[in-house]
C-alpha cells in the first residue's frame, strides 16, 4: 500500500469536517478535487474508508483506524515544523483562537495586542461562538477560552480567570418595582438565556428550598449583550457575568441588586488538543493569558 500524504490530508479533513465541502474550504480546493483524492486513497488502500449519507460522510471501521493514525502523523509533523521555526529563534505559525462571544468581544480584543506585538511571527484569527467544543475537536480552531467545563481525554485544560456573576436592573425598574429583597422578583420580569431559567441557577442555588424564590414573567434572550440592552431599557432583571456589566454600571444604566448574595462562579479555562500542547506558539499564548490580571475580573 503506497499512501500519498496529500490524499491522507484530504481524508483527515473530510472526517473532521464531516463533509467534502467542509474539507474543500479548509484545503482551498474544489469539492471535486477532494472527492478525487479520496477515491485515489481508497484505491491505494484497497478498502472503503468513508460512508456517504447525502452531503454528510462518516468513516468506516477501517477509516476510523486510518484517521487515528493520521491524527498522530499530522500532529507529529506540526511539532517538527514548530521545532524548525524555533531553531530560527522565534515562534511562527497561525493560531485560531476560540472564545465565548461576550468575553471575546469585550475583554479578549482589548488585551491581545501586546501578545501579537511581542510575537510578530504568529498570525492569529478569532472564532467567537457559544459552541466551542465541537470546532476544537474538529480542529477548526486550535485553542478555546471557555467557561463551560469540558472533560475529554484528548484535551488539556488550563484554568485562567474567575467569572463572577451579578444580578442587576435599571435604576428606574428597581424603583418602579420596589425591588429590595430576592422575594420581590416574584412581581418582576426576569431576563434569561433560556425560558426555563436554568441560567439563573447560579443565583437560586444559594437559597434553601423551604424559602424558595419565585419569578414572575420570563423573557428569554439568547445573547448576554442582548439581555444587557434589554435591562438598560427597563425590560427586567438580569444575571450576567460581572465583567460584562462594568460599562453600564459606570454610566448608571444599571444598578446591582442584592450585593450581599454571591452567585456561584464559573471558571474560564483554556482548552487545546493534548497532542498540540507542546507547540511553542500555543505555550507562549497560554503563558501570556496566565499572566494577565484583568481589571474586568476585579484583578
Amino acid at each position: 500500500m503506497n499512501l500519498d500524504l496529500a490524499q491522507l490530508r484530504a481524508f483527515f479533513l473530510v472526517v473532521q469536517a464531516g463533509s467534502f465541502s467542509g474539507a474543500a474550504r479548509r484545503l482551498f480546493r474544489t469539492q471535486s478535487a477532494v472527492s478525487h483524492a479520496i477515491r485515489k486513497l481508497e484505491d491505494s488502500a484497497g478498502t472503503r474508508l468513508l460512508i456517504r449519507h447525502g452531503r454528510l460522510v462518516r468513516p468506516t471501521e477501517e477509516g476510523r483506524r486510518l484517521y487515528a493514525a493520521c491524527e498522530t502523523v499530522f500532529s507529529t509533523l506540526e511539532v517538527a515544523q514548530d521545532d524548525l521555526h524555533r531553531e530560527r529563534g522565534r515562534a511562527e505559525g497561525r493560531i485560531r483562537l476560540g472564545a465565548t462571544i461576550e468575553f471575546g468581544s469585550s475583554v479578549l480584543m482589548r488585551h491581545i495586542r501586546p501578545f501579537l506585538a511581542a510575537h510578530p511571527g504568529i498570525e492569529m484569527d478569532f472564532h467567537l461562538s457559544p459552541d466551542l467544543l465541537a470546532p476544537l475537536l474538529r480542529e477548526e480552531i486550535d485553542l478555546a477560552i471557555d467557561c463551560v467545563k469540558h472533560d475529554s481525554p484528548h484535551l488539556e485544560r488550563t484554568v485562567l480567570f474567575r467569572e463572577a456573576y451579578m444580578v442587576a436592573c435599571s435604576p428606574s425598574y428597581q424603583a418602579g418595582q420596589g425591588i429590595r429583597r430576592p422575594e420581590d422578583l416574584a412581581r418582576c420580569t426576569v431576563l434569561s438565556i433560556d425560558k426555563e431559567c436554568a441560567w439563573w441557577r447560579r443565583f437560586l442555588v444559594g437559597f434553601p428550598k423551604r424559602r424558595g424564590i419565585a419569578f414572575g414573567r420570563v423573557i428569554a434572550i439568547n445573547h448576554i449583550r442582548g439581555m444587557i440592552h434589554a435591562a438598560v431599557s427597563d425590560l427586567g432583571v438580569l444575571i450576567a457575568p460581572s465583567y460584562s456589566l462594568q460599562g453600564e454600571l459606570a454610566r448608571g444604566g444599571l444598578v446591582p441588586l442584592f450585593p450581599s448574595i454571591r452567585p456561584l462562579e464559573d471558571r474560564f479555562a483554556l482548552y487545546q488538543k493534548t497532542a498540540k500542547a507542546g507547540l511553542l506558539r500555543h505555550r507562549l499564548l497560554k503563558e501570556y493569558l496566565q499572566s494577565l490580571r484583568l481589571s474586568e475580573f476585579g484583578a
